[in-house]
This record gives C-alpha cells, sequence and structure tokens, in this order.
C-alpha cells in the first residue's frame, strides 16, 4: 500500500506541473483583446494541457487509470468561465473515449462533474458569503474530488470499492491541496493583472486629463530631476522656447538656460521633496511682462515616501494684469491716478508711529468745481480735477502721499516734515496756483496745514487741517464766485462780438421799466443783476454756434435752448446771486405758454423774467446779428406790439411803450 500511494503522489507531482502552467497560461491570455478568439484559444490549449494530463495517468488496471483532470477542469471551469471549459471538457472527453475501456463511462463522469462544478462556482462565488480564501479554495476542491469519488461509483462492485480504496487518500486530501494552492496563484495573479489594467486605465485617464490641459503644463520629475511624466502642453512649450524634443527619463534642469530660472526651479522642486508644497506667482525671468503660476507637489508611493514631484505651470499673465488692476482701482483713484481714500486711511494709520514725526498733513479743496461742472460740463470739471492732481504731484513729489479723499477734496502727507517746512512748500504751490487758468478762468485752491508732533492725536491734527482749510475756503470763496461770474460775462461777451455796441443795453431797458413800475431799492438791485447775467450759460455754448451765419439745425437749435438751464446752475451755486436764478432760468418762458424750457405761462414766469424778456427781445431786433439785419426802432416797437398777449405780458409790454414811445431809448 505505501508503495502504491508513493507512485500515486509521484504521478500528482508530474502532473502538478502541468496543471500550475494554467498560471502562465492565463497571464498570456490576458492580452488577447477578443473575447470570443480568447476563449476558443484559451479552451483549445487547456484541452490540449487537460490531453497531457490523461496521457501520463496512473493505471490501475485494463482500461481504469487515475489522474489529475478533475484538479485542472474544475480550475478551468472556476477562472475561464463556461466557454473555455465546454471546449476542454470536450476535447478531454474526445481523448478518453480513443482510449476506451471499463472506465469510459466515471471517466466522462469525472469530466462533466468537476468541470461544471467549477462553473458553476465561477458564477455563484461572488453571491456566497465572504470566507479566507484559503478556505474556499480547499473547500471548492473537496467537493469536486467528491463529485469524483461519487462518479466512480459507477462502476461495477467490488471493481468501484476496490478503486476507492486506492485513490481516497489523493482524492480527499492531495487534490483538495492542489486545487487550493493552484486556485490562489490563479486568484493572486487575476488580481495583479486586474490591477495592472487598473492602472493602466488611470494612467490613461490621467495622462489624458493632462494632455486636455491646452493652457497648463504638467509634469513630472524624479529625485535627480528627471522626468517622470509630461502632458503635451509642456512638450509644445518646451518646442517653442527651446527648440527641442523633451522625453520620459531626460533631466529637465539641463534644458534651462538662464542661471536664475534654473536655480528657481531648482530650490522649488528640492523644497517639494522635503514634504513642501509650493505655490508662487513670478515674472519669468528670460520673458519680461510674462507671468507664470507654479505649483510644486511632492508625489508620494503607498508607504508615504516621496518619489517624485508633480509641476504645474500657469501662464496667468492676463489674469495676473486684470488683478493688478482691480489692485489699483483699491488703492488709486481711477481718474487722477493720485491715491484713493482707502490708501489715505491706511497711510494715517501706517504714518501715525513715532518714526515717522513730524508729520505735517496738507488738505486741498478746488474752489467753484461745480460752477465748472455746470458751465461746461463734468468732463471739464474731470480737466481740471486731473490738472490740479498733476500739478499736486508736480509741486510735491512723486516720493510725497498724495490724494483725492472726496470729489474735490485731496489731502497730502508729508511724514518727517515740520511745520514749517511744510509751509514753505505750501507757500510755493499757492503762488504757482493763482498763476495757473483752465478754460479762460483761474484756478482757485484752499489749502489747510496742521502738523503731528509726538504729543498730539492725529485725529486732532487732521480736524485742525481741514477747520484751517474750510476757514480759507470762506474767505477765498466770495471773491472766487464774484470773479468767475465777471470772467463768465466777459467770456460771452467775446464770443458774441456783434453785442459789443450794445452792451449794457438790455440793463438800461430793464432799469427804465423797473423805474417806470416805482420798484423798490433792493428790486431795482435784483433787476439789474438779472438783466446782466441773464445770457451767462451760453459760456458753455459753442461760439460757432452762437456766431453761426445760416439756419441752426435741429441739434444746434437744442443746445441753444440749452443756455437758460446752464445759466441757472452757475447762478444758483453762489449765495449772493441765488435769488435771481429763477429768473435766469425762465427769461425765454413766452406768456401764452409756449417757450421753453418748462413751458410756464402768464403769471407763473417770474415777474423780473418777463421784464427781461422784453428788453432782450429789443436789444435782439436792434442789434446786428450774424444771421439777420437789425431792425429800426419803430419796427421793433411794433414786432413787441404785435407779440403782446402771446410771447409778452401785455401790462409789460404797455409799461415798455410808455418808456420808448420816441425813436430814443435814452428818453426818459
Amino acid at each position: 500500500m505505501p508503495k502504491e500511494i508513493f507512485e500515486i503522489i509521484m504521478n500528482l507531482i508530474s502532473n502538478a506541473v502541468i496543471i500550475f502552467s494554467i498560471i502562465f497560461v492565463y497571464v498570456i491570455l490576458r492580452f488577447e483583446k477578443n473575447k470570443i478568439s480568447k476563449n476558443i484559444i484559451s479552451g483549445i490549449i487547456l484541452g490540449g494541457m487537460v490531453i497531457l494530463l490523461m496521457h501520463d495517468p496512473w493505471v490501475l488496471r485494463e482500461g481504469v487509470f487515475f489522474d489529475a483532470r478533475t484538479v485542472m477542469l474544475s480550475i478551468i471551469g472556476l477562472f475561464f468561465g463556461l466557454v473555455p471549459t465546454l471546449i476542454a471538457a470536450v476535447i478531454a472527453i474526445g481523448y478518453r473515449l480513443t482510449i476506451a475501456g471499463g472506465g469510459v463511462l466515471p471517466g466522462i463522469l469525472t469530466i462533466v462533474l468537476s468541470g461544471g462544478f467549477g462553473v458553476f462556482w465561477h458564477n455563484i462565488r461572488k453571491k456566497l458569503p465572504k470566507m479566507n480564501l484559503y478556505l474556499e479554495y480547499l473547500f471548492f476542491g473537496f467537493i469536486v474530488s467528491v463529485l469524483t469519488i461519487l462518479a466512480f461509483l459507477t462502476m461495477p462492485y467490488p471493481q468501484s470499492v476496490e478503486i476507492l480504496r486506492i485513490t481516497y487518500v489523493p482524492f480527499l486530501i492531495v487534490f483538495p491541496i492542489a486545487t487550493m494552492l493552484v486556485s490562489v496563484v490563479i486568484h493572486f495573479q487575476k488580481e495583479k493583472i486586474e490591477q495592472e489594467k487598473i492602472l493602466a486605465e488611470q494612467k490613461a485617464v490621467l495622462q489624458s486629463s493632462i494632455d486636455s490641459t491646452a493652457k497648463m503644463e504638467f509634469f513630472a520629475v524624479d529625485k535627480n530631476y528627471n522626468y517622470i511624466a509630461i502632458n503635451d502642453f509642456h512638450c509644445s512649450q518646451m518646442r517653442t522656447f527651446y527648440v527641442t524634443d523633451v522625453n520620459i527619463g531626460e533631466n529637465y534642469l539641463n534644458y534651462i538656460d538662464d542661471e536664475e530660472m534654473r536655480l528657481r526651479i531648482k530650490e522649488c522642486i528640492d523644497k517639494a521633496f522635503a514634504g513642501e508644497i509650493v505655490n508662487m506667482i513670478f515674472e519669468v525671468e528670460v520673458n519680461k511682462g510674462k507671468y507664470l503660476e507654479e505649483h510644486y507637489t511632492p508625489i508620494k508611493n503607498s508607504s508615504e515616501e516621496i518619489f517624485g514631484v508633480a509641476i504645474r505651470s500657469i501662464d496667468i499673465t492676463e489674469r495676473y494684469e486684470n488683478e493688478q488692476k482691480i489692485l489699483k482701482l483699491s488703492y488709486y483713484d481711477a481718474l487722477t491716478n493720485l491715491y484713493n481714500r482707502r490708501s489715505y486711511e491706511e497711510n494715517i494709520i501706517e504714518f501715525s508711529k513715532e518714526k515717522y514725526y513730524p508729520l505735517s498733513v496738507i488738505f486741498a479743496d478746488i474752489n467753484g468745481l461745480k460752477i465748472t461742472n455746470d458751465a461746461f460740463g463734468h468732463d471739464a470739471g474731470d480737466e481740471l480735477l486731473k490738472f490740479v492732481a498733476e500739478k499736486l504731484v508736480k509741486n510735491f513729489g512723486f516720493n510725497q502721499y498724495i490724494s483725492r479723499i472726496g470729489g474735490d477734496e485731496f489731502a497730502v502727507l508729508l511724514p518727517n516734515t515740520s511745520y514749517a517746512e511744510a509751509q514753505k512748500m505750501l507757500a510755493v504751490i499757492e503762488a504757482k496756483f493763482e498763476k495757473l487758468t483752465i478754460y479762460g478762468m483761474n484756478i482757485s485752491i484752499s489749502f489747510g496745514l496742521a502738523t503731528k508732533k509726538c504729543d498730539r492725536d492725529i485725529d486732532l491734527v487732521i480736524k485742525e487741517a481741514e477747520n484751517m482749510m474750510y476757514t480759507n475756503k470762506l474767505i477765498k470763496m466770495k471773491d472766487h464766485r464774484a470773479k468767475i461770474v465777471a470772467k463768465f460775462k466777459q467770456m460771452v461777451a467775446d464770443k458774441m462780438p456783434y453785442k459789443k455796441d450794445n452792451l449794457g443795453k438790455v440793463t438800461e431797458i430793464a432799469l427804465k421799466m423797473g423805474k417806470k413800475l416805482k420798484l423798490r431799492g433792493s428790486e431795482i438791485k435784483m433787476l439789474k443783476i438779472a438783466s446782466e447775467l441773464y445770457d451767462i450759460g451760453k459760456v458753455a455754448i459753442d461760439e460757432k454756434i452762437l456766431n453761426k451765419k445760416g439756419k441752426l439745425t435741429e441739434k444746434e437749435w437744442t443746445l441753444i435752448k440749452k443756455h437758460p438751464e446752464i445759466g441757472y446752475r452757475i447762478i444758483v451755486t453762489i449765495p449772493d446771486y441765488a435769488a435771481i436764478a429763477e429768473d435766469i432760468l425762465y427769461h425765454h418762458e413766452r406768456f401764452d405758454g409756449f417757450g421753453y424750457p418748462r413751458g410756464l405761462k402768464g403769471d407763473e414766469i417770474p415777474f423780473r423774467a418777463r421784464i427781461i424778456a422784453i428788453a432782450s427781445s429789443y436789444e435782439a431786433m436792434t442789434s446786428e446779428r450774424p444771421y439777420k439785419k437789425k431792425m429800426s426802432h419803430a419796427e421793433a416797437v411794433e414786432e413787441i406790439k404785435r407779440c403782446s398777449k402771446t410771447q409778452f405780458d401785455p401790462k409789460l409790454v404797455k409799461v415798455f411803450l410808455d418808456v420808448f414811445a420816441k425813436n430814443d431809448t435814452n428818453n426818459k
């Protein structure tokens, strides 16, 4: 008996070599992509291997032999599935039939049962409760062996009992162990193949992802700075800037010609290998004006060891420039390019430190900015602001901190500057501003100065400088406004030279009518001012339109009709003249309500405006104009009579006629 068992074991060892070759078949066939051809090829190869097993059996008696086909077929069914197992089983059955003998039926049954059970287990194992891998395959092999023993029972008695007596040891012990060992090896190999497939797919997805970043360079290097990954965009950039193709395994730093750039990149890579994530934005050393954002990230393996550094590089020039613009808008005034109020407040906090003492603070306010806006439009006002800002910078210097802190207010911070030094600087710039003009007007600035020393609170210093500025503004503003009005009157007269011969005629007529109406002295004074300034709004009208000889276009006429409103906005801001602002606004209204700008009628029109309407119309009719000849006194009087009750107040027309019955506007 021991000798027989020994022979069985030796035969099994011989068969084991063939059985273990299933592993190599499984590995080799993973490269076959077509599933049908893969199943057919594997079935034929495996069937051939079963024949090899059956070709060297342990012969129990003639026609009855024993081999490890059940181990092999069950494993084929378990790992290869139905089609390869079916092909291998058919080949094995065919071979067994050619041998014939008394054991044909049990031999075919062992082939069918072992292969069939392998396929069955292949299909249900995912539904089974999870168990230890070794125990599962040992249990699987044991069941296959039990099925094989049952197949042998189909032989006649006592022959079947004799065969079982001889083969039960290898069937119930050796075969299950052999099945377990081969199955475990194939299982791990299968997992390895699947992992490799997943890794390959992930690598393909990753490479596809990094290649799809058309505007981002991505590459990775090892500790020797050699490439271990590259995307297409990095390759194209290297071809563009270095006229070279880069490949995996080549040293990246060898391509960088600029020493400063190479040292920077090397330092960042080294920091990443030390475990640091490096993010930076910089201007490219060899391409000024181009900005890159780079990220250096350590790459770790499953043991948390750093084996590489991933580098992402993005051209952010456009984004960087936009961010700088936004940042500039945050701290700079968009109109004047000076610091804005936010910067001023932050600078105040910074300069409140002792190392900046003495800190002198100067406030400046433009006198008459609103009048400039009203007369010439906001573009002119903006030009005035920019002009003043430019002169402040030119006189105080770029190294000083000049801010626009309000609509027409500026602040100058002078660190380490005494009150006396700041006063000298201020005297110089005040003298210069007195000589400057814009749009024919003198520029007037009100200044205030205060200085912070160690023992002074900065808020009190600011308040002192502001109060000084406002005091100066009150003193200057009245005189400045009077000068502006006088200047505007002169500018209007200069724009319309045809009126020089009749300067003061409207005022003369208006005052005579006022006296006839027995107006009080204060009312006469207001009428005089209104009649002198009624056309002041024409300062903003182009003299080409005012002096045009032909008929005005609709657009030109629309512009002309704006002069009452412009005049109103100029005058209403001047306290001394505010009471006559509406007289200027409504002097082109008609008694019948068809005038402009509001279409007032009758007594809705201010009394002085109704007087000025008659006086200015008479002056216009009896003066030379580019677009018409002047009328005689009689013709003008008749026209005023005709327009009584429509254009003019009939009561005031009667007063006018009483005063100017003769052809002499000087009569009393």
